[in-house]
């Protein structure tokens, strides 16, 4: 869902600013041409957070920003931990939510 909503954020923004930009250069442009745009933008911007998150997970890992959790838990809470000094924390959550085999991994 999350990257759902964030795909489509970008998306629309980005839409926004094409329509514009071609009604500026040929006010005869059809729809059709922002709605290829929209799309190809869906795809593009989506494949791009994925991989984002993907490399963002890899290098976390390496750089020793996942590690063992510090507390004892219950088996149901998580195994390990995310640094809130990680640089690119919120692509690494976006990883273990989009891959939630992950956390039964570690």
């Amino acid at each position: 869902m999350k990257l759902a909503l964030l795909t489509f954020s970008v998306d629309q923004i980005l839409t926004a600013v094409f329509g514009y930009v071609t009604q500026q250069i040929d006010p005869g442009i059809s729809d059709f041409e922002t709605v290829i745009f929209s799309c190809i933008t869906c795809v593009l911007v989506s494949n791009w957070l994925v991989t984002d998150a993907r490399a963002a997970w890899a290098t976390a890992k390496k750089l020793g920003f996942i590690g063992p959790a510090r507390t004892e838990g219950s088996a149901r809470e998580a195994q390990f931990q995310i640094a809130n000094a990680c640089p690119r924390r919120w692509l690494v959550v976006l990883h273990l939510e989009l891959n939630p085999q992950l956390a039964q991994g570690m």
